[in-house]
């Protein structure tokens, strides 16, 4: 390639007839970013669009959960049994002097 090049140089053809003469030869795989056209714009789109699907995905789960966890109310049944239980510990201790 670097003669091929060095060639195309030498036979004083311009930067986009040298770059059509690589693409004819080798094809698009030649280029270090694939045109935007075609097919190849999905190299361009795909990135970018699975990028904002996560983001969707995670703003949907992150949102699903906190309503759980906000619906949730801790009952008064439950902590009285607690309160009990702390207070009657309470009761039983006796704090050295």
């Amino acid at each position: 390639m670097i003669a091929d090049l060095g060639n195309q140089i030498d036979q004083g053809k311009s930067n986009s007839a040298i770059m059509t003469y690589f693409v004819e030869k080798y094809g698009t795989a030649v280029l270090a970013a694939p045109p935007a056209s075609g097919f190849n714009l999905a190299a361009w789109i795909m990135p970018f669009a699975a990028l904002g699907a996560g983001m969707l995905l995670a703003i949907y789960f992150v949102r699903r959960f906190r309503s759980r966890w906000a619906g949730v109310p801790a009952s008064t049944a439950d902590m009285t049994k607690y309160h009990d239980k702390v207070e009657e510990e309470l009761k039983r201790f006796t704090p050295e002097d």
